[in-house]
């Protein structure tokens, strides 16, 4: 019986041709990490942008995920994006270094507000109506 040959591992040469040409690619991003608290969250959502693009594809199919759960599991992910900025704010603040909120944010908590507002505007109306004689 012949032997399988293990297959080679990848030579750092040909390791970092494959970081550049990955650069090259649609909707990459490159990050110098500072922190070792940073690697760990740049390895943490590099595994979780995996996980979400399986997610996406198995949402609503049979045996897969609900769109319920979906949901649920999305809302729990935006309270934790949201709850990282706050978190990355207040120690920028601390520092005294400037943070920039990612205009995604910017633009959920705009639509939070116009809800708000929104609710408030219904109760007064109701308000209105019900102390009317």
């Amino acid at each position: 019986m012949e032997r399988e040959e293990k297959k080679q591992r990848p030579s750092w040469q040909e390791i970092e041709e494959k970081k550049i040409n990955l650069v090259k690619e649609k909707g990459s991003r490159v990050m110098r990490v500072n922190s070792p608290i940073g690697s760990t969250m740049f390895s943490i959502l590099r595994q979780f942008d995996m996980a979400y693009a399986n997610f996406k594809g198995r949402l609503g199919e049979m045996g897969g995920i609900t769109y319920e759960e979906g949901v649920a599991l999305m809302k729990e992910g935006q309270e934790i994006v949201m709850a990282f900025s706050d978190f990355t704010a207040r120690l920028s603040r601390k520092v005294k270094f400037r943070y920039y909120p990612p205009d995604e944010i910017k633009d959920y908590l705009e639509l939070l507000k116009a809800q708000e507002k929104n609710e408030e505007a219904s109760r007064d109306a109701e308000d209105t109506v019900s102390t009317e004689p």
